[in-house]
């Protein structure tokens, strides 16, 4: 499409909406421009990996959510081909408790987890935040989680995402999903079932740092509500 066709095309659709007293501004721009890509933050190396939950404090609050966390942004990267060989996340929380009395501060190192497995490249992820309640008002919750993120060279033994002077904590990451219920947090299902969506959305963040991806998520954005 031509850039003429395009600004008559923008022209009837903004006219056809504000006719209907729709404010429903995001699908048109779609609709016009198509959803545009961003790039891969970082390329990660193809090499044997863990993604690792490191969460002393119990920032998440069943350990079946770490586990969860790292094999879905495992699938998808093996998925995407950026990695051709993973280890279960289960056994890297395996491997950190194993020897510890339950003191945080005797748990082992990434490297020595990674090692442990005999992977060349850490995915280190540390939860700081997981809050079910998110904002509240009128509109219901937003359950959000932000973690920190870095990738860990094992065979040379540095940390090679993000760099250490721009980001010495780590790449923050924070998910949210759409409105809920508040009464859905009342009962273990109902919490459940939004720990486990909001962790889903954590684990796409995550491992779309590391390959290119749509600009606009049709299911999250496309549509959204306006006051």
């Amino acid at each position: 499409m031509n850039l003429a066709a395009r600004a008559i095309l923008a022209s009837s659709l903004v006219a056809l909406l504000a006719t209907a007293g729709c404010n429903i501004v995001t699908p048109v721009a779609y609709a016009i421009e198509g959803p545009g890509q961003i790039d891969a933050e970082f390329e990660l190396p193809n090499r044997k990996t863990v993604v690792f939950v490191d969460d002393p404090r119990n920032i998440l609050p069943r350990t079946a959510l770490r586990t969860a966390l790292g094999d879905a942004i495992s699938f998808d990267l093996m998925e995407r081909e950026i990695l051709d060989s993973t280890v279960a996340s289960r056994d890297a929380v395996a491997v950190a408790r194993s020897g510890s009395t339950g003191n945080a501060n005797q748990l082992k190192s990434v490297e020595a987890i990674g090692k442990a497995l005999d992977c060349a490249q850490v995915i280190h992820i540390q939860p700081t935040v997981f809050d079910l309640t998110g904002r509240t008002d009128d509109r219901g919750i937003r359950p959000t989680t932000i973690v920190r993120v870095k990738v860990m060279d094992l065979e040379r033994r540095v940390r090679i995402y993000p760099s250490a002077d721009a980001m010495p904590e780590g790449r923050e990451v924070t998910a949210i999903i759409r409105e809920k219920n508040a009464d859905s947090l009342r009962t273990r299902a109902g919490r459940t079932q939004i720990e486990d969506e909001l962790v889903r959305k954590l684990a796409v963040e995550i491992a779309q740092l590391f390959y290119q991806h749509d600009r606009v998520d049709l299911g999250e954005n496309l549509g959204t509500r306006r006051q």
